[in-house]
């Protein structure tokens, strides 16, 4: 079940690129997000539900949504060792420990026990993290790995920054060990089936009042009246996704009116505030970020 809901805008945002870049013709309006009984969602917003349509909002824990990698790096004191490790070239100069079958993860819903890769595993996906292509002419020393030990480092995952169990590989060249997450495939919610996730930073305490940022096509050329939006929700029982819609055009330009005008490219974001029909709970959060269209 989809439905339209209730939203307001806030303040604007804009943020420059040097990129130069023309006006369009205003474009048409979207498709409105249907309510109850009407014809089915436009085609983007399923596009994006359907990735989840068989998320396991009823299992405990809930897979993880990682935005950031598995592997963080915090920076090397050298430009050699940063390429070293661009190349994935490594020295093991430390005995790897044992490696549990289990660890203690602390998620948004409660703390469990779960599988756990080893360091052995860590240590190759580390490698795996450098390409040889990347920098064919460098030659530099491999970054030597002189400790590995089971600890925790912090993640970026679709309910916040998370401190997740970790293999830290410390070494003399980088700021801090560099963290591999020590958590097994089968916590995650695959990597290649969350286009658009989003976090939900601006769910407020009753769960269902979301405020969000949106990007906008930003005002129109000299002498054309922008376009007015709104920011709707699509809901399933898997995911809610916050989308724009066109809900008035402006009216046809005056003859003479230039069809473009050249002028510095700039983002623009807008805020805006949606209700959702019934609280996000394990649900995934959604947006897209193409303009209606």
């Amino acid at each position: 079940m989809k439905r339209k809901l209730t939203r307001f805008a806030a303040g604007l945002l804009a943020v420059p690129v040097l990129v130069l870049a023309g006006c369009a013709r205003a474009p048409e309006p979207a498709l409105a997000v249907p309510m109850v009984g009407e014809a089915t969602a436009p085609a983007d917003a399923e596009a994006l539900l359907a990735q989840f349509a068989d998320f396991p909002v009823e299992r405990t824990p809930r897979p993880i949504l990682l935005f950031s990698g598995r592997v963080m790096e915090y920076g090397y004191t050298s430009g050699d060792a940063k390429i070293a490790v661009s190349l994935g070239r490594l020295a093991l100069r430390a005995e790897l420990p044992d490696s549990p079958a289990t660890v203690r993860a602390t998620l948004h819903d409660g703390a469990f026990e779960l599988p756990a890769i080893s360091a052995r595993q860590a240590y190759d996906m580390l490698l795996a993290v450098g390409d040889p292509k990347s920098a064919p002419d460098a030659n530099p020393a491999p970054l030597a790995i002189t400790k590995v030990t089971l600890g925790e480092a912090e993640f970026s995952t679709d309910r916040g920054l998370r401190k997740l169990p970790a293999w830290l590989f410390t070494a003399a060249e980088s700021f801090q060990p560099i963290a591999v997450l020590a958590l097994a495939d089968t916590a995650f919610w695959p990597a290649e089936r969350m286009k658009g996730a989003m976090g939900p930073a601006g769910l407020a305490a009753d769960g269902v009042t979301l405020t969000v940022r949106l990007t906008t096509p930003g005002p129109p050329c000299p002498g054309r009246l922008a376009n007015q939006y709104e920011a709707e929700v699509v809901e399933s029982a898997k995911a809610a996704l916050v989308r724009l819609r066109i809900v008035a055009t402006p009216p046809a330009a005056s003859p003479g009116t230039p069809e473009g005008c050249a002028r510095f490219a700039k983002l623009y974001t807008e805020e805006f505030t949606v209700r959702l029909a019934q609280p996000l709970g394990n649900r995934v959060l959604l947006h897209t970020s193409e303009h209606p269209s």
